[in-house]
């Protein structure tokens, strides 16, 4: 009967309509949740087969409330860092447990409110975790199962994700990878003059460490050399050019106390023996102290032991010296001879702890070829008679038998042995050419390893570059250097020249920097060596300008006048605060300055994300109607970017609602009119029975 049909339509009105009042109830209650999307109740007919066409039988209506998830809230700024919202689709990745298990769901939200709990979790107002992927100091995803190599960034799973925890990033330390110099050298200064710049660096310790670069003026117009000693507690330091070699390399041994009675430590394969009396090691070298010597003179006497037992030292008296800032401290510089091998490991105290900050062997670098300020030439044997060489322009004829040179305008060198032959030679040379001038170091003689024979001759640098050539009979005599690494050929000129650290142009810019890289080993402090192993630390980049360029290092004339200095790298600093990308990426910042990588927010996308399952807690649930979640990077492709200090607001507007609920409310009362309406008649149709 019709009049039923109308009970049961206006029934269903107020059911509907009481539903409708339900959802604007929720959106205006929720108009303060972050992330919180309004709930829109849409009415759908509901029809009763009709028997009839000439009767009308009522159905009704339905409410389909759906919620419109894919919606966006506007954005508003926010004071805390830890604050993000999405601008765009895609939601945050929750867990209801700060370390999930295969127990704990993961979730999905807009809600960014994100804090960080006592125990450093990033956890939102509703109590979800925010999950995201470890990543590498490069940015690298990682997984977070320690025990999986590949990263899979598209599995929700706790091998891949992890909960945010900002009190496990700790602190750092960077260590000091360039060192940028600018400075004016006086380009009227003599020959010798120096000037010196300090430079502080840190090692990958966070350490401090200071060194100084000192410019030395040479006699060549506008070229400088450059030199630097190890940091206090490092065992070696070398300025390398770009392609590796060896600028310059300096050794130390610095000693903290008075080395023990029958200490002993390795220079150059020659090992010495600190002893106060003559029963010393077999073998060994003796360093003659005494019980009441103090440090300085222990080192005293160990440069004055090596300087006369060792040829290699006695070349050059500055190979191994005395630091001129520490009395007690033993520099090694290598000059191009060849490498020096030194083992401190003896050196101990009478209770048998080491006497030098040093406790572990090193090696001093070979000065590379075209940076030695001398050209060495060692013969294996006596040239033969009539043999000869060709120096700077003059050439010089081996005569052994006393007659006269068979090479015409040639400088006789009389000998009769391989020492003689050698010292002939260089008293030759310094008669016949004005440039090597007798008596100076340009042109010397050396002996070779521990033998009494003079078999080695040393040409210095003049002011120009200048050629040597030698003629030997028999090729296999020609000398060779010191190193055997050097062949020079019979009849081949061979050039002798320096290239200096710096070369300055005619208008006071560098026109060469052959010194790019600093390589320092064996920090006491336990810090990696700078040495570029992919196991330890980059080498510090020097940076002292641009060729051609009035940037950097100048050469004017006026006084020495420090420009800059600058470096890169930090001490220990703590945890200060995070910065978040549009990318998602996590930045831990720290009070000295540096930044660190520590996590990457994804952000999930669905095909319908409108059928996602609502949840308590401003959190939904994928669903079969939703399809899955496709975890993606944000900032990429469908995924929104996150926004830092900033959080999403509702997407209710209160007058909407408002008005919803006043057509709720008159269609609330119609329906119920409908009913008492029908109720009347069925009154009065009960009557009309009576």
């Amino acid at each position: 009967m019709s009049l039923f049909g109308a009970l049961s339509s206006g029934v269903s009105g107020l059911t509907a309509q009481s539903s409708a009042m339900g959802a604007i109830s929720d959106n205006i209650t929720n108009v303060s949740t972050v992330g919180y999307k309004n709930t829109q109740v849409d009415f759908q007919t509901l029809v009763t087969t009709q028997t009839s066409s000439t009767f009308y039988s009522a159905g009704g209506v339905q409410s389909r409330p759906r919620q419109d998830t894919g919606i966006q809230g506007l954005l508003a700024s926010s004071t805390s860092q830890t604050d993000i919202a999405i601008s765009g689709a895609g939601y945050f990745i929750v867990n209801e447990a700060n370390e999930p298990t295969i127990n704990n769901e993961f979730l999905f939200t807009r809600a960014g409110s994100f804090f960080m709990d006592n125990d450093g979790y990033l956890r939102n107002t509703s109590g979800f975790y925010l999950q995201a992927w470890p990543v590498t100091a490069s940015a690298a995803v990682k997984p977070n199962n320690d025990e999986l190599s590949i990263p899979n960034q598209n599995v929700i799973s706790t091998d891949y994700l992890a909960t945010v925890n900002l009190s496990k990033v700790g602190g750092t330390a960077a260590a000091t990878t360039t060192i940028g110099i600018g400075a004016n050298l006086p380009s009227n200064n003599s020959t010798g003059v120096e000037h010196k710049t300090d430079v502080q660096f840190f090692d990958t310790l966070g350490n401090a460490n200071s060194l100084s670069a000192i410019y030395t003026k040479t006699a060549r117009d506008n070229q400088w050399n450059i030199s630097a000693n190890p940091p206090p507690g490092a065992s070696v330091l070398t300025l390398e050019d770009s392609s590796g070699g060896a600028y310059k390399s300096v050794g130390q041994l610095e000693f903290t106390t008075k080395p023990n009675d029958a200490s002993t430590v390795v220079i150059d394969g020659k090992t010495y023996e600190f002893s106060t009396d003559a029963t010393i090691g077999s073998g060994n070298t003796r360093v003659t102290t005494t019980s009441t010597s103090t440090t300085a003179a222990d080192v005293a006497a160990l440069i004055a032991m090596v300087i006369v037992t060792d040829v290699d030292f006695t070349a050059t008296n500055d190979r191994i010296l005395a630091d001129p800032g520490s009395s007690t401290n033993l520099l090694i510089k290598e000059d191009g001879t060849k490498a020096i091998a030194i083992d401190p490991t003896g050196l101990l105290t009478s209770s048998g702890t080491p006497a030098s900050k040093q406790e572990k062997a090193f090696t001093v670098r070979q000065t590379s070829a075209g940076y030695r300020d001398y050209e060495q030439f060692k013969f294996d044997q006596a040239p033969a008679n009539e043999d000869s060489v060709v120096i700077n322009g003059i050439t010089y004829e081996f005569v052994s038998d006393g007659g006269a040179v068979s090479i015409a305008g040639a400088t006789r060198v009389v000998f009769s042995s391989l020492t003689t032959a050698v010292t002939a030679l260089e008293t030759a040379i310094e008669t016949a050419d004005a440039e090597f001038a007798a008596g100076a170091d340009t042109v010397h003689t050396r002996k070779d390893g521990d033998s009494t024979v003079v078999d080695t001759l040393c040409l210095g640098l003049l002011s120009d570059a200048y050629t040597v050539a030698f003629t030997f009979a028999t090729p296999a005599n020609v000398p060779i250097h010191p190193d055997a690494t050097t062949p020079y050929v019979s009849g081949t000129a061979f050039s002798v020249d320096k290239s200096t650290a710096l070369i300055f142009n005619a208008d006071g810019s560098p026109s060469a920097i052959n010194i790019t890289e600093i390589e320092i080993l064996d920090f006491e402090n336990g810090a990696a060596n700078m040495d570029d192993d992919a196991n330890n630390a980059k080498q510090i980049t020097l940076e002292l300008g641009a060729i051609g360029e009035h940037n950097g290092m100048t050469q004017f004339g006026a006084t020495y006048v420090p420009g800059f200095i600058s470096q890169d790298g930090s001490q220990f600093g703590t945890f200060a605060g995070v910065t978040i990308n549009t990318g998602g990426l996590v930045t831990a910042l720290f009070d000295n300055g540096e930044t660190r990588t520590v996590y990457q927010i994804p952000l999930a996308t669905f095909t319908n994300v409108n059928s996602l399952g609502n949840r308590t807690g401003n959190v939904w649930n994928s669903t079969e109607a939703s399809g899955s979640a496709t975890l993606r990077t944000a900032d990429n492709g469908p995924a929104g970017q996150i926004t830092q200090a900033s959080l999403e607001q509702s997407t209710v507007d209160i007058g909407t609602e408002f008005t919803k609920m006043i057509v709720v409310q008159r269609a609330f009362s119609a329906a119920a009119k409908i009913i008492s309406t029908a109720d009347e008649m069925l009154e009065e149709l009960l009557r009309t029975k009576r």
